[in-house]
């Protein structure tokens, strides 16, 4: 019994990092996006403030959640090395692990 929730921990840990690496890329993509919606407010003539701290709000949370979460074969930041997030790896930085889990 306790193999099998250890299993399903162990699951879910590689389920919330691959979200959490998914929810940065979308707001990445969706940059242009963020783009195209500041130019239109400013060209007609609105305040864009509240946009962009919405927005880098944002992307500053995803990022953030995407850094702390932890492998969790080894512990270690999953995506951090050093002081650098590298959310385009596949696998854990420090001992390889794959997010994908085996299904």
């Amino acid at each position: 019994m306790s193999n099998a929730s250890n299993d399903e921990a162990w699951a879910r840990s590689l389920k919330d990092i691959r979200n959490a690496k998914s929810r940065l890329i979308v707001c990445f993509l969706t940059f242009p996006l963020y783009i195209l919606a500041v130019s239109s407010l400013a060209k007609n003539g609105n305040s864009v403030t509240a946009l962009m701290v919405l927005y880098m709000l944002l992307y500053a949370g995803f990022g953030i959640n995407a850094a702390i979460k932890r492998c969790p074969g080894c512990h270690e930041q999953f995506y951090v090395k050093g002081f650098f997030l590298n959310i385009f790896s596949s696998k854990c930085t420090h001992c390889g692990l794959p997010a994908k889990d085996k299904e």
